[in-house]
């Protein structure tokens, strides 16, 4: 039978409040008159396949999915701007309980902005992150964080790049999944002494870029992130059986490596693979909105593993998710 293990927090407090957050920077803000603007997020671009089910089915509403809808702005300038913008002009957070949840309204003034939307069963936060250029000013990114331990499947992501001139604007925002899953599908029986799996993204990105949809892109190459390592219980009753899986959620990144471990009850390691990559043999890419499969063979001599692709999720579903696990530390 096959046992399938996710990481996730076991216990997150979600102590929603009606009453919407709205900030606004110490910014200059561009010069012009202000002009309302408004965006209605009302839906999801797409229908999703649940993980534990097949059924496909309409999202009747926003708060049928998310608890949480997040808005973020930073003022757009040219790439060679030597004086770059690198704080947060506007934020609001909207909770599901609010009455109009999913219109966002706001007052700009005219001129270009990055303008970034996170739909979410938990909350994050906005903020602008620079990336290094050789022989030139840093470049502003709008960036959301949110703590990797905190990833679940229902994080939704828009962004617009968008001019106000002269007249109000009211356009719709499409929300697409943000996250990308991984599962290791292990062939082979769990031997006798095996305490635990560690799964381990290798330079996992702290926030998520809005406009690219990917992790955020350290600058400088010699300057890597910390690893994100997930570990998995072993219960006893597992031992001696094969078929077992282990499933982790993260941000869609290039990462130069992700390694599957099995471990005693002492940390001593069992079992070591390194997953295959898809880029080159240098990276393991993971797109948005998409399911990545390894299966194979931990605890062979000639263990290798293949890896497949689903895009269940690219073709809203109003389904609850059950994920029990945990998670580990960043170390």
């Amino acid at each position: 039978m096959k046992k399938t293990l996710y990481t996730v927090l076991t216990a997150l407090a979600f102590t929603g409040c009606s009453k919407e957050t709205i900030k606004t920077n110490s910014v200059a803000a561009p010069n012009g008159q202000a002009q309302a603007v408004s965006f209605n997020v009302s839906d999801f671009g797409m229908t999703t396949g649940g993980i534990r089910t097949n059924s496909i089915s309409k999202v009747n509403a926003l708060k049928d999915q998310i608890r949480y809808l997040q808005y973020g702005v930073l003022i757009w300038q040219a790439p060679d701007d030597i004086n770059p913008i690198t704080t947060l002009y506007r934020s609001q957070d909207h909770t599901a309980s609010e009455a109009n949840f999913g219109l966002i309204k706001d007052s700009l003034q005219d001129g270009r902005y990055h303008v970034g939307f996170i739909g979410a069963d938990v909350k994050g936060k906005f903020d602008v992150e620079t990336i290094f250029q050789h022989g030139g000013p840093d470049l502003p990114r709008l960036t959301y964080y949110l703590d990797y331990r905190l990833l679940t499947t229902n994080i939704f992501a828009a962004y617009i790049d968008t001019t106000v001139v002269g007249a109000p604007i009211n356009k719709p925002v499409v929300l697409k999944r943000a996250i990308s899953q991984v599962t290791v599908h292990l062939n082979d029986a769990i031997p006798v002494g095996a305490a635990k799996f560690v799964l381990r993204f290798s330079d996992y990105p702290l926030s998520l870029d809005v406009a690219s949809g990917y992790g955020f892109v350290r600058g400088r190459e010699e300057e890597y992130n910390p690893d994100a390592t997930f570990e998995f219980p072993i219960n006893s009753n597992a031992i001696g059986k094969s078929g077992m899986e282990i499933t982790s959620i993260v941000w869609p990144h290039y990462y130069p490596s992700i390694v599957v471990d099995c471990l005693d009850a002492q940390g001593k390691v069992i079992a070591h693979r390194v997953l295959p990559k898809n880029l080159a043999n240098f990276y393991n890419k993971l797109d948005p909105n998409i399911q990545y499969k390894f299966s194979g063979s931990l605890f062979g001599q000639t263990a290798n593993f293949n890896v497949s692709v689903d895009t269940t999720w690219k073709t809203p579903v109003n389904t609850t998710f059950s994920i029990p696990g945990k998670t580990q530390h960043i170390f």
